[in-house]
C-alpha cells in the first residue's frame, strides 16, 4: 500500500528543490541486465522529502472531497506491479507521465518522482532530454552543454525537418565532431548515478555513429593510436580553401534551412543564388551552395575501433546503422555508476552526416526501485503528440507500467469553435496509445482553471474539462479531476493569492506544484488500498 512515511514541513519545500533516480530489470529492448558494483551508501534520511499530509483546515478552498482516482479499477495492473516490486517478484516499476509546461520543468513530475522513488526504491533518474540545446529550457534538476551547431524542434507546428520524439521535442546536429553533456544533480537526496543508459535516436546509413562516455573517462578526442588496438587513425586535418560554389542534391526531409546550416551559408545567399522565391525546395533539386570561408576536409578512415579498447577506456560505442531489434534506441551497460554522461560523435563512412537524438534513460540497475520518466514541452496539445513522428513509437520501447498524461492547459487558450477538433484529438490520442499497448493503463489529469490575461475567469476551460471527462470514460482510462479539486471556476486567483500560483495565472510555484503532487500521490494511495 502507498504510505506516507514522515512528514515534513511545506517551509522545507520552499528552501529545497528538486527531482530523482529509479531502477529494475525492465522487459524487451530496454531490459537491463544487472551490473555488479560496490555498494551504494543511502542517503542520509532527514534530506529526503517525505509527501506531508495536507490539514483541509489550512486549505480550506481545496476540494478534498474531489480528491479521487475515478475509475480507479482500471489502474489495477498498475497496482499489482506495485505489489510485485514490495515482494520482491519484479525489480522495477514504469511511469511515463506526458504533459506540457507543467511537466517540462519536472517540478510536478519530481516531487511524484521522490514520493514514489522514497517509498518503493530508486532505479534512476529516468528519461532526459537536453531541452536547452534545443532552444527551450532544462529539468531543473539537469545540466547540460554541447559544442557543435544544433537544430531544435519543440513544436509540430515549426516548419523543420527535425522529427518529435519521447521527450516531446527532437534535436539535429550536422557537426560530425559534436559533445554533449549531461550532468543530472541530486536534488532530494537520493542518488542520481546511473549505469544503464538508453538512448533514442535516429538510425539509418547517413547517421553517426556516436562514443558514450562517462564522468570518470580520460578525454577520447583526438583518438590515438594503441599499438595494436588502433581505436582510429591519428589524421591532422588542415584547413582548405573551398570552390567557388558546390553542388547539392535535395534529399527527402531537407528544408533549405537544414542545408543552409549544414554548409555553414547564409540562407538568403542561397536563395539568391538559386533563383527561389521562397525557402521552398522538393526532393531531387539540384542546389548550387555558395562557398564558406573555411571549411575542414573530413579526416582520412581508419581502422574499426575495438569495442574492448573503449570498454576498458570506460567508453563504448553506439552505432548510427539500422538494428531491426532496436529501431529507435541503443542501450549502453556501464561498467560503474556515474553521474556523468558525455556523447561525442564518430564519423566513420563518408554517407555519415548527422545525428538526431530524442531523449536519454538513466537507470541504476544495482537495486530495484521505480523509473519515473517525465516527458514534456512548452505550448504543446493532444495535437502535438498526435502529429510528433515518433513519439508513440518510443513511448512504448520504455515498456510503461502507467501512464499519466497531464494535458489540455493550452487548449484553454484556444477559440470556442476549436473544441470540437479538441474533441477528435484527445479520442486520438488516447486510441493511439492503448492501440500500441493495450495493457497499459492510462491515468488522465484534467486540466487546472486558469486565467486569461492574468485576470479573466477562464470558461472555456470547463469545456476542455468536459471534454476530458467525456473522453476517459469512452475510453475506459482513470481519471483525476485537477480543476474540480482546486475549487472549480476562478479558483486559480486563491491559489495565485495564496503563494500556491504564479502571476500568469496558468503556472504553479513551487509550493504549488508540491501540494498538486501530494493531492495526486494521496489519491492513489486511496485507489490503491481500495484495490
Amino acid at each position: 500500500m502507498l504510505q506516507f512515511p514522515l512528514k515534513i514541513c511545506l517551509s522545507l519545500v520552499l528552501a529545497s528543490s528538486g527531482c530523482a533516480p529509479a531502477a529494475e530489470k525492465p522487459k524487451a529492448a530496454v531490459a537491463a541486465k544487472v551490473v555488479v558494483a560496490k555498494p551504494i551508501a543511502p542517503a542520509p534520511k532527514d534530506t529526503i522529502p517525505r509527501p506531508a499530509d495536507l490539514d483541509p483546515a489550512q486549505y480550506p478552498y481545496i476540494d478534498f472531497g474531489a480528491n479521487v482516482i475515478e475509475r480507479k479499477e482500471s489502474l489495477e495492473p498498475f497496482f499489482k506491479r506495485l505489489d510485485d516490486l514490495r515482494t520482491g517478484k519484479s525489480n522495477q516499476v514504469r511511469i511515463l507521465h506526458i504533459g506540457d509546461s507543467h511537466i517540462q520543468g519536472d517540478y510536478f513530475t519530481g516531487w511524484m518522482r521522490a514520493f514514489f522513488q522514497y517509498e518503493y526504491g530508486a532505479a534512476g533518474r529516468g528519461l532526459v532530454f537536453p531541452y536547452r540545446q534545443a532552444g527551450s529550457y532544462n529539468a531543473r534538476d539537469v545540466k547540460s552543454s554541447a559544442t557543435g551547431s544544433w537544430l531544435g524542434r519543440r513544436s509540430t507546428f515549426q516548419n523543420t525537418e527535425v522529427p518529435v520524439g519521447i521527450s516531446a521535442m527532437g534535436m539535429r546536429t550536422y557537426s560530425e565532431n559534436f559533445e554533449l553533456d549531461l550532468f543530472p544533480q541530486d536534488r532530494y537526496g537520493l542518488d542520481q548515478r546511473f549505469n544503464s543508459v538508453t538512448i533514442f535516436h535516429e538510425k539509418g546509413p547517413e547517421i553517426f555513429d556516436m562514443l558514450l562516455e562517462t564522468g570518470n573517462t580520460p578525454q577520447v578526442s583526438p583518438p590515438k593510436p594503441t599499438g595494436s588496438k588502433a581505436i582510429a587513425a591519428s589524421v591532422v586535418s588542415r584547413p582548405i580553401i573551398p570552390p567557388t560554389t558546390t553542388k547539392h542534391k535535395v534529399r527527402p526531409g531537407e528544408s533549405l534551412y537544414s542545408i543552409s546550416h549544414k554548409y555553414r551559408c547564409n540562407i538568403v545567399e542561397l536563395r539568391k543564388l538559386n533563383n527561389l522565391n521562397s525557402n521552398l525546395i522538393h526532393p531531387g533539386d539540384n542546389l548550387t551552395i555558395p562557398a564558406s570561408k573555411l571549411v575542414t576536409p573530413p579526416p582520412a578512415p581508419g581502422p574499426v575501433p575495438d569495442l574492448t579498447t573503449f570498454v576498458t577506456a570506460g567508453s563504448k560505442v553506439v552505432a548510427g546503422a539500422v538494428d531491426a531489434n532496436q529501431p529507435f534506441h541503443s542501450i549502453v551497460h556501464l561498467d560503474t555508476l556515474t553521474n556523468l554522461l558525455r556523447l561525442k560523435g564518430l564519423k566513420r563512412q563518408p554517407r555519415q552526416e548527422r545525428a538526431t537524438l530524442f531523449g536519454f534513460v538513466l537507470e541504476n540497475n544495482t537495486r530495484s526501485g521505480v523509473l519515473y520518466c517525465a516527458a514534456g514541452a512548452n505550448g504543446v496539445t493532444y495535437y502535438h503528440y498526435n502529429h510528433a513522428e515518433y513519439f508513440v513509437d518510443q513511448a512504448s520501447m520504455l515498456y510503461p507500467d502507467l501512464i499519466i498524461i497531464t494535458l489540455g492547459t493550452n487548449e484553454c487558450f484556444l477559440p470556442a469553435g476549436k473544441m470540437a477538433e479538441v474533441d477528435r484529438e484527445v479520442g486520438a490520442f488516447l486510441g493511439k496509445l492503448k492501440a500500441k499497448m493495450p495493457q497499459v493503463p492510462i491515468l488522465v489529469t484534467i486540466n487546472p482553471d486558469v486565467l486569461k490575461n492574468k485576470s479573466v475567469e477562464n470558461t472555456i476551460g470547463l469545456q476542455v474539462r468536459d471534454i476530458l471527462r467525456r473522453q476517459t470514460q469512452e475510453h475506459n482510462v482513470a481519471m483525476w479531476d485537477l480543476h474540480q479539486i482546486m475549487g472549480g471556476l476562478g479558483s486559480m486567483r486563491r491559489w495565485r493569492s495564496e503563494n500556491l500560483a504564479q502571476a500568469d495565472g496558468i503556472h504553479f510555484t513551487e509550493r504549488g506544484y508540491l501540494v498538486k503532487a501530494q493531492l495526486l500521490y494521496d489519491a492513489l494511495k486511496k485507489a490503491y488500498a481500495a484495490n
